[in-house]
């Protein structure tokens, strides 16, 4: 369907989740637009009906389903209507407190679609993020799926190869720095689409790839897959009997894939210029998790300005910088006490200043005005300039 998302919705505290559909780009009051199945709506109208039995029709709005014999195409026909109570001792009447609802395109109905306060399910992820039930693989690299089928004895992480790309991987054994992965099968599609393009980009003769064969879905919506690596290397020797092996899955469903390729786990850089490997979801040094990462340029520079102006001085809260011309830090608080920034009798040298401002000005240089309020960037009134700006610290962490 045209601009809709499959997700999960609700009323947190009164009723949900439901599968739904939803155009992104469309709110109402800021909540969810969503669309349901027929089915779904079944569901609402058994949920809202049991809580006016409950609580009194009075306080509820229930949805209802009214089924009528086939038509003359042999099509059920069903009526679905939404009705609010509440209207009824306000001599709204019958009519004007029921509206029936047409389906659109696809069958689908919206249910309180721009009355209820509809909300995204979310879904918490191993690095503390909470995500909307439609985004699948949280920004950490953490499939939602893995969330809650991570195998025992095994850690959920990312692992990879003397590159960029990094894979959500399983990994039991770890020798040094090389790791033992086993894969889901929707990572194992990706390994085979990103070893194939490497093939193409270079000697194949000297690359191993991985594939996947699949049937066409049966009527449960199950394929027949198998997994082939194929060692070109190997077959340009002793030929393509020797070159391809069959990667079966083992009890888990997972794929143990390039068991003598150097894996090792990727890692993600913290703000305080700590580098974590991946399944330590929050940082050694600062601990500071990686949900909590500046997203940002112009943030991530107010937390490493914060940094190094700490290192001095731990109990800094604030800094006024000062964008006329080049920019630079004028003021320093700590709470409401403005510190000496004098390089004689203050506690901050030439060379720390001067690396905050540089890590400042090098993120400026690119930023649009939006930018500043949106990386938490307050004007203030100043008399000497019309353009300072107060930047508050992260809060300390021990």
């Amino acid at each position: 369907m045209q601009d809709l998302t499959a997700t999960r919705v609700l009323i947190p505290g009164v009723i949900g989740p439901y599968d739904a559909h939803v155009n992104l780009g469309l709110h109402w009051n800021h909540y969810v637009r969503p669309l349901f199945t027929l089915d779904t709506v079944r569901q609402i109208a058994t949920d809202t009906q049991a809580q006016a039995d409950e609580c009194g029709s009075d306080s509820v709005i229930t949805a209802h389903v009214i089924d009528g014999d086939p038509g003359r195409d042999g099509e059920p026909r069903s009526v679905v209507l939404v009705v609010n109570w509440q209207w009824w001792d306000q001599d709204k009447g019958a009519k004007n407190v029921t509206t029936i609802l047409e389906p659109i395109a696809g069958g689908l109905y919206g249910i309180g679609n721009s009355s209820w306060c509809w909300e995204f399910e979310t879904w918490d992820c191993l690095c503390e993020e909470k995500n909307p039930w439609h985004i699948e693989v949280c920004q950490c690299g953490q499939p939602r799926d893995v969330q809650v089928a991570v195998p025992d004895g095994m850690i959920a992480t990312r692992v990879c190869i003397d590159g960029p790309a990094t894979y959500p991987a399983f990994v039991v054994k770890q020798y040094g720095r090389t790791v033992t992965p086993y894969f889901p099968l929707d990572t194992v599609r990706q390994l085979a689409a990103d070893t194939q393009e490497f093939a193409a980009q270079h000697d194949p003769r000297s690359v191993e790839t991985i594939h996947v064969l699949e049937t066409a879905p049966d009527s449960a919506g199950e394929r027949g897959t198998i997994v082939l690596h194929a060692d070109w290397v190997i077959e340009d020797a002793e030929g393509p009997a020797d070159a391809a092996r069959i990667v079966a899955p083992d009890e888990r469903g997972l794929y143990r894939i390039g068991p003598d390729w150097h894996w090792s786990f990727a890692w993600w850089w913290c703000a305080c210029e700590t580098d974590n490997v991946w399944h330590e979801h929050r940082c050694s040094a600062c601990g500071m998790t990686r949900a909590e990462q500046p997203k940002k340029r112009l943030e991530s520079a107010t937390w490493k300005a914060a940094r190094l102006l700490r290192a001095l001085v731990p109990e800094a809260t604030s800094a006024l910088v000062d964008l006329t011309d080049l920019a630079r830090i004028c003021a320093v608080h700590a709470g409401d006490t403005e510190l000496d920034m004098a390089d004689d009798t203050g506690p901050f040298d030439t060379e720390t200043l001067g690396s905050a401002d540089e890590a400042l000005r090098q993120a400026l240089d690119d930023a649009e005005p939006s930018d500043l309020a949106e990386a938490g960037w307050e004007h203030v009134t100043d008399d000497a300039s019309a353009h300072v700006y107060r930047i508050t610290f992260p809060v300390a962490r021990p």
